[in-house]
């Protein structure tokens, strides 16, 4: 995928009806979270699908499209790429309550680069995250991050989902 393919597939989102948003999980013994919106962010091992009024689903998932990990979108729903993970149901959480049924007016990629090991080596962007403007001042930003125990660390084999661009900001999921 060229960066231009990619940017044209992120910009299909735009004019889009949040209607359901389901996240993707590995099915852990004894672990289960239900995301009910404890916080700023949720954090994803896998991904997560979002259910559009018109009725295309846009998964999205740590991928490598450009390097790895950066943020893939798929323009089917992640069951096609995952496979034995726990689905949870999130529209209804206190993060996701107020963002159904809005349109997305705008979107971002926050393009970040990474220099390839030896002398003369270039630098390889790729998409650390994405951010889904909304009517009415709503935000999304999905990144390719992991948060664990206070700390993060970017191009992870991971998804978190910001609702804030200041939590986005400190975690490193955007560019100051």
């Amino acid at each position: 995928m060229t960066k231009t393919e990619y940017e044209n597939l992120v910009e299909l989102l735009v004019g889009e009806e949040i209607h359901k948003v389901e996240y993707f999980e590995i099915n852990y013994d004894g672990y289960e979270t239900d995301f009910s919106g404890s916080g700023s962010f949720d954090s994803l091992d896998y991904g997560a699908n979002l259910h559009m009024a018109s009725g295309q689903v846009f998964g999205f998932i740590w991928g490598d499209e450009f390097f790895q990990y950066g943020v893939s979108v798929l323009k089917t729903p992640l069951q096609s790429e995952v496979s034995e993970c726990r689905k949870v149901e999130v529209s209804n959480s206190k993060n996701w309550k107020l963002l159904i049924g809005k349109t997305i007016t705008s979107t971002l990629i926050d393009w970040s680069w990474v220099k390839e090991s030896g002398l003369f080596k270039k630098k390889v962007y790729y998409p650390q995250s994405i951010v889904l403007n909304l009517e009415g001042g709503g935000l999304v930003i999905i990144s390719a991050l992991e948060i664990q125990d206070g700390t993060h660390f970017g191009m992870a084999d991971n998804i978190t989902v910001f609702f804030d661009e200041p939590n986005a900001v400190k975690y490193g999921a955007l560019n100051a």
